[in-house]
């Protein structure tokens, strides 16, 4: 199997910016916000490179947000980073605490009773000191505010979090100032990353398309001296259009199997796509020079699976697991069934955001698939821009 890139940069290659949020003081509470591609992963990765080397060692967790992101982590730092997802170190750190299970939402694992927790934390006669007193955190804007709370409430005084208000994607979210009130942080001393190190100039140019951009987290700057080589796309697929699905899968396939060594991703917009599509792949009938490349998928919640990102191939995921992570080329499948809920007066966007982080994941190409004669309500928020979106049909 061809290998890729995937490992942490020098230090000597770092920006000013970012060498400036990699010095911060490894004791008190830090903030470093920035858009996709400005390296905050990559900070808090070096950072817990710090406590580890740290003379005698410093007892520290980097809490991530799901498990694909946590095997991504783990990956690029060379499996050393004590990591963790931020929900199941809670519960288990909770239980050692205070001696008791983590109260849950009528038993939900995946759903913590908040106002329960803060009820017992502030009732406990006595709380055990933090095992892990630094707590590094990536994707920060992903954990409910209530958490950053919790802890602060248990003791815990040292924190390094790193977030992007534009990329919020889930239902329970944090701002970075709602992060910055609970931890104690002065907001005007965060740190902010601007400099885009991932995508190509025309991938970057199509991701500022969808991004709601505000105050306190500003929209990335567009890549210097990093031309595409391929515009974004959006082909329509179907009756009447150049490619039927059955021939777009197979197309698919044969792009893997020219550049064995670059990792595509195909972000789907819920299981049931997810499911169509890796199925399909794994199963069309196309010959290809280097064999079948490497298919791979990740539901939310499930255990173990190759997901090895130095490798290349095809990696079939959601749009909430996409989250951190980064591919040479992205295929966003299937975006005529991305609805627009009645009762949300902010879907829009809500959207946008969701699009934003999908096409943020793309270094080299992006290409939108739409099924045609299917409504599509993502049509309203895509660039009529030839320039920046090219539309085949």
């Amino acid at each position: 199997m061809a290998a890729r890139s995937c490992s942490l940069p020098n230090i000597q290659d770092l920006s000013k910016e970012q060498e400036r949020a990699r010095l911060l003081p490894l004791e008190g509470c830090h903030l470093v916000v920035g858009g996709p591609g400005t390296g905050k992963s990559v900070l808090a990765l070096l950072r817990t490179r710090r406590h580890h080397r740290k003379e005698g060692g410093q007892r520290y967790v980097f809490l991530v947000y799901n498990k694909l992101l946590l095997e991504a982590s783990r990956e690029l730092e060379g499996g050393s980073v004590n990591a963790c997802t931020w929900i199941s170190w809670f519960k288990s750190m909770y239980a050692r605490t205070l001696s008791q299970p983590c109260p849950l939402v009528d038993g939900k694992p995946y759903s913590l009773d908040w106002p329960a927790i803060k009820e017992a934390i502030l009732g406990a006669p006595e709380l055990k000191p933090p095992l892990e007193p630094f707590l590094v955190i990536d994707e920060g804007q992903d954990m409910p505010k209530e958490f950053y709370h919790a802890l602060a409430e248990l003791g815990f005084e040292h924190f390094y979090v790193v977030a992007d208000q534009n990329q919020q994607i889930t239902d329970e979210c944090s701002l970075p100032r709602e992060i910055a009130a609970a931890l104690d942080i002065d907001f005007d001393d965060r740190i902010v990353l601007t400099e885009n190190f991932r995508n190509c100039d025309r991938v970057a140019r199509l991701a500022l398309e969808f991004c709601v951009a505000r105050p306190d987290s500003p929209c990335v700057e567009l890549p210097k001296a990093r031309p595409c080589v391929r515009a974004p796309i959006l082909v329509d697929y179907g009756p009447g259009c150049r490619w039927d699905y059955d021939e777009l899968v197979a197309r698919v396939l044969k792009l893997a199997d020219r550049n064995p060594a670059k990792l595509i991703g195909i972000i789907t917009p819920n299981n049931k796509s997810r499911a169509r599509w890796f199925n399909a792949l794994r199963g069309h009938p196309v010959t290809l020079d280097h064999g079948r490349p490497r298919i791979l998928t990740y539901a939310s919640g499930s255990d173990g699976g190759d997901h090895r990102f130095a490798e290349g191939g095809i990696f079939v995921i959601n749009a909430q697991s996409s989250k951190g992570l980064e591919f040479d080329t992205v295929f966003l499948a299937d975006i005529h069934e991305y609805s627009c809920p009645p009762d949300n007066q902010d879907w829009m966007d809500d959207l946008k955001r969701r699009f934003y982080v999908m096409v943020s994941r793309a270094r080299e190409q992006v290409i939108l698939l739409r099924q045609s004669g299917r409504g599509c309500p993502v049509e309203v928020i895509l660039p009529a821009d030839q320039d920046t979106l090219r539309r085949w049909r």
